[in-house]
């Protein structure tokens, strides 16, 4: 025991380095499976980016396990509604169409705009905002669209906290019946789709792959850089946001959690050696 809490301080020095050296503002949290926690400004709200797509899913499959929706659905989009940034289907031909399913795993592991847009048509805005309600995330809303450049320079913003991104990881693992926010069946396809991730330029960065698993979702926008996942090693889960924003570059935000998650691994691995 003596070993594994010197390696949780020895984790939040390093951490804290990271922070220190960041020319930016950083919330984080890290948490383990037994819920002990680091964190720095976890309650801090800011601009959401893409991490906004976590409870537009989550949303979406309580509104399948309500009945109301099926992962089968099928829908086409009008070429009207196909919009810039990040994404696919903006390449692809006009006629294509997709299932919820498919809409869902696009719009997480290559973040795409185009069916983010179409999924929150489909839920529905109160859907996305009632959850997180419900969950009582208060600190996570949803305000615009995907590449919404009139709401952008209104100032309106989707918005969550490194805390309420860790606490929508968590419910992935939830499998008690009574705490339990999602059935076993709807865990297991969102940990899939979030395991499917191909955006590895931030916490997975300096990741050995083949030794950790991660399964995370990224934002960005100018001045801001996000990523959030469950990172897993040899049965062992840690719990990690980190939010970044005030940034004049970005590269210096995506630099910082690109070495906050190699000390995340380290500490992993280092701490298996002690159980």
């Amino acid at each position: 025991m003596m070993g594994i809490e010197t390696n949780l301080q020895l984790l939040k020095e390093r951490v804290q380095a990271v922070v220190d050296s960041t020319a930016g503002h950083v919330s984080y949290v890290i948490e383990d499976g037994g819920g002990q926690r680091l964190d720095k400004d976890a309650y801090v709200t800011k601009k959401a980016a893409s991490l906004i797509k976590i409870p537009i899913m989550m949303a979406a499959f309580k509104q399948v396990e309500a009945g109301i929706l099926s992962l089968s659905d099928r829908y086409s989009i009008d070429t009207r509604n196909i919009v810039s940034g990040a994404g696919v289907i903006q390449f692809m031909d006009g006629d294509t169409s997709f299932t919820l399913g498919e809409l869902l795993t696009l719009m997480i592991i290559v973040s795409d705009n185009t069916a983010t847009n179409k999924v929150i048509d489909i839920i529905g805005w109160n859907g996305v905002n009632d959850f997180c309600r419900e969950q009582g995330l208060t600190n996570t809303k949803l305000e615009r669209k995907m590449m919404d450049f009139k709401a952008t320079a209104a100032g309106i913003e989707n918005r969550t906290s490194a805390l309420e991104m860790i606490e929508c990881l968590k419910y992935l693992h939830i499998e008690d019946a009574e705490r339990a926010v999602f059935s076993d069946e709807s865990r297991q396809k969102m940990l899939r789709i979030l395991g499917g991730q191909q955006l590895l330029d931030k916490l997975p960065f300096y990741m050995d792959l083949e030794l950790v698993g991660i399964a995370n979702k990224t934002g960005e926008l100018p001045g801001v850089e996000h990523d959030c996942g469950i990172v897993t090693y040899k049965g062992e889960k840690l719990f990690v946001a980190v939010l970044i924003d005030d940034l004049v570059d970005n590269s210096i935000g995506k630099r910082a959690i690109q070495e906050i998650g190699k000390v995340v691994e380290e500490y992993l691995v280092e701490t298996e050696a002690f159980c």
